[in-house]
C-alpha cells in the first residue's frame, strides 16, 4: 500500500512490516474530553484506512477517566488497550499495570518514534512516561497543555490610559511588574468602570471543588515561592510518597491569602466553575481575564463561535514576589498491561503514528484547535510553514503567532511549575481541593486552613496510604 501523502510517510516502519496485519481488530482508546483527544478522532480515519484497525476513542471527563481506568486497572481486564495517561492519576499510582515500553523501542522488526531520545522535551518524557526513575518508559507525551493568562486586549488598549491616569501604573499583562496584586486591582477596575455591554467582570477564576481549584491556586503558591512537599525529583519522575510538607511555611500562608483576594475580585461564580466554565465565559464576552489551559487558544480565536476572537491577548500568569508560575498538565499514551499481545502490537502501531511531528502538527492545525506538540521538530515545521504560507489563513497564523511563544515560554524552568508526582496524589488531592474551595467560598482564615491541611496531610502520611 502506497503511503506517499498520507500521515504514515514519514514513520520509521521496517520494510517488511505488515502493516495490514491486525485488519478487523478494534481498539477502545479511553481519553480525558479535551480538544486534543476530540481532534485525534477526527483523523482516526486515515489510521484505519491504511492499516484496517478501527479505533474507538472514549472521551470522558477528568474524574470519569481516574475512575474507569483505574477499575480497568484493578481488575485486569484490558477493556481498554489504549490509554491515556495523566502522570497524577495513573501513571503514579498504576504504573505496573502499564505496558513497559522499552522493548518496542529496540526492536528493529516493529515501528519506531523517530528522534525520542532528542526530540521530544526532556521534562516533558519524565512526567508524562516515567515514574520513580528513568529506566522505564510507560507512555509516550501526547499533549502538553500549560496554564497561560488570557486578557482582552481590545478592553487593555481601549481603557490603557484611562487606568494609568487614575492607578499610576501601565496594566499590560505579561511584565514582572503585573503582579497578582495588580491583577486584582486591574480585575476590580474594570467590573466596575468597563461597561457590561463590553465585559461583566474584570476575571474569572476556577474554584469548584475540582482538580481545577487545585490548580488554579497551584499557579499562585508557585509565583510566591512556596510548594506542597519538598523531595528530590518529586516533580519529575515522581516518588511514592512524600516525607515532608510545605504547607505550614509563610509563602504557603501568603498564596492562599492571595488566592482569597484573587477569587474574590473575580466573577462571583468563580467559586462554582471549572476551567471549562470559565472559558465558555470567556468565549461569551463576559469576563476580561483568566488563567486557563493553552489548548484553548484556537478555539477562542475561531470567528465562528467566538464573541472574542481577534480580541485576545496571551501572557505568562501574573508574578507574585517569586516569579511567574505557569501549571503544566500535559499526559501521554500508553499501553494496557492486561491487552492481549496483538492489542499490545497494534496500540504500538497507533502510538507510533498519534505522537508522530506530522499528526501533532494536524491536531494543533485543526479548526478546533489543540494542544502545543511535545516534539522540537514540530516547532521548526510550524514556524517555516508559517514563513512560506499558512494553509489556514491569516485568522489562524496570527493566533499562532500570538500563543505559541508565551506556552514556550511558560515552559522555561524559571516559569514553569510542575506539581508533586507521588502514588498517593489522589488522597492528597482531595485534601486540598476541599480545603482550598472551602476556604474562598466560606472566607476562612488563611492561617487555618494551612493548619487544618497539615493535620490532613500528616494523617496519610502516617497512614502509610
Amino acid at each position: 500500500m502506497g503511503l506517499v501523502g498520507t500521515s504514515f510517510e514519514d514513520l520509521e516502519i521496517p520494510e517488511d512490516y505488515d502493516i495490514r496485519q491486525f485488519e478487523g481488530m478494534t481498539l477502545n482508546f479511553i481519553v480525558e474530553n479535551n480538544l486534543a483527544a476530540n481532534i485525534l478522532s477526527h483523523e482516526n480515519e486515515e489510521f484505519s484506512r491504511i492499516t484496517g484497525i478501527n479505533i474507538k476513542i472514549r472521551p470522558v471527563d477528568y474524574d470519569t477517566l481516574a475512575r474507569k481506568v483505574n477499575l480497568d486497572f484493578i481488575a485486569q481486564e484490558g477493556e481498554y488497550p489504549l490509554v491515556y495517561v495523566d502522570p497524577y492519576q495513573t501513571l503514579n499510582r498504576f504504573y505496573t499495570h502499564l505496558e513497559i515500553l522499552n522493548p518496542y523501542m529496540g526492536n528493529p522488526s516493529l515501528p519506531q518514534i523517530s528522534g525520542y531520545a532528542v526530540d521530544f522535551f526532556e521534562v516533558q518524557k519524565e512526567v508524562c512516561g516515567q515514574f520513580l526513575n528513568n529506566s522505564n518508559i510507560y507512555a509516550i507525551p501526547f499533549d502538553s497543555t500549560t496554564m497561560i493568562l488570557y486578557y482582552r486586549k481590545d478592553i487593555f488598549e481601549e481603557y490603557r490610559d484611562r487606568f494609568m491616569e487614575e492607578m499610576g501604573y501601565d496594566w499590560t499583562p505579561g511584565t514582572r511588574e503585573f503582579t497578582w496584586e495588580r491583577y486584582c486591582e486591574v480585575s476590580a477596575w474594570i467590573s466596575q468602570k468597563v461597561p457590561d455591554n463590553q465585559v461583566v467582570y474584570g476575571s474569572g477564576h476556577m474554584a469548584q471543588e475540582h482538580n481545577s481549584v487545585f490548580c488554579d491556586f497551584s499557579n499562585i503558591l508557585a509565583a510566591y515561592g512556596g510548594d506542597y512537599f519538598t523531595g528530590e525529583h518529586i516533580q519529575t519522575v515522581g516518588q511514592l510518597t512524600f516525607h515532608a510538607t510545605r504547607v505550614m511555611e509563610e509563602e504557603f500562608v501568603q498564596a492562599l491569602e492571595m488566592y482569597k483576594k484573587v477569587v474574590a475580585a473575580s466573577a462571583p461564580d468563580s467559586i462554582r466553575w471549572n476551567w471549562t466554565d470559565s472559558a465558555n465565559a470567556f468565549l461569551n464576552g463576559e469576563i476580561a481575564m483568566m488563567p486557563n489551559w493553552d489548548e484553548n487558544a484556537t478555539h477562542l480565536e475561531n470567528t465562528a463561535h467566538s464573541k472574542v476572537a481577534g480580541k485576545i491577548g496571551y501572557a505568562l500568569l501574573p508574578y507574585g514576589d517569586s516569579r511567574s508560575g505557569n501549571i503544566y498538565g500535559g499526559s501521554g499514551i500508553g499501553i494496557n498491561k492486561y491487552a492481549t499481545e496483538a492489542e499490545k502490537q497494534a496500540a504500538w502501531l497507533y502510538i507510533v503514528w498519534a505522537t508522530s511531528k506530522e499528526m501533532q502538527l494536524r491536531i494543533l492545525q485543526h479548526p478546533e484547535g489543540g494542544s502545543l506538540p511535545t516534539r522540537h521538530s514540530a516547532y521548526d515545521a510550524l514556524e517555516l510553514q508559517m514563513d512560506v504560507d499558512s494553509r489556514k489563513g491569516e485568522e489562524r497564523r496570527d493566533a499562532y503567532l500570538k500563543y505559541v511563544p508565551v506556552v514556550v515560554a511558560a515552559w522555561e524552568p524559571e516559569n514553569i511549575y510542575l506539581r508533586p508526582k507521588i502514588a498517593n496524589f489522589y488522597e492528597v488531592e482531595q485534601v486540598l481541593t476541599e480545603a482550598l474551595h472551602r476556604m474562598v467560598a466560606q472566607d476562612l482564615d488563611s492561617r487555618s486552613v494551612s493548619a487544618s491541611i497539615y493535620e490532613a496531610l500528616e494523617r496519610i502520611r502516617g497512614s502509610g496510604r
